[in-house]
């Protein structure tokens, strides 16, 4: 697959991903994308989410591993797998 190509899976990704958290009531804070790609907030939480596709590598796990949070953030990362609808979602502790 192309670079080109990738990019616009990924951002394809990013925009469903946002709209599935819109639908359920989070609001959006579009993020610089370094270790996370959305922040989604609603009244008593905080999700910190960076969005992969294909496969959730060590990599990823380990860009977000360390990043200090507040107990009411919780950091997870989505992976969007070619030809699926929904994501992978993995909670980082």
């Amino acid at each position: 697959m192309s670079e080109e190509t990738v990019k616009r899976r990924l951002l394809r990704a990013k925009r469903r991903a946002t709209d599935k958290l819109i639908k359920v009531g989070y609001k959006i804070i579009q993020s610089d994308n370094n270790f996370f790609c959305i922040i989604a907030t609603r009244e008593r939480e905080i999700r910190m989410i960076r969005v992969v596709i294909d496969k959730i590598t060590e990599q990823d796990i380990e860009i977000i591993k360390d990043w200090q949070h507040p107990g009411t953030c919780s950091k997870e990362i989505w992976c969007k797998n070619l030809g699926s609808q929904n994501f992978e979602i993995k909670e980082i502790l």
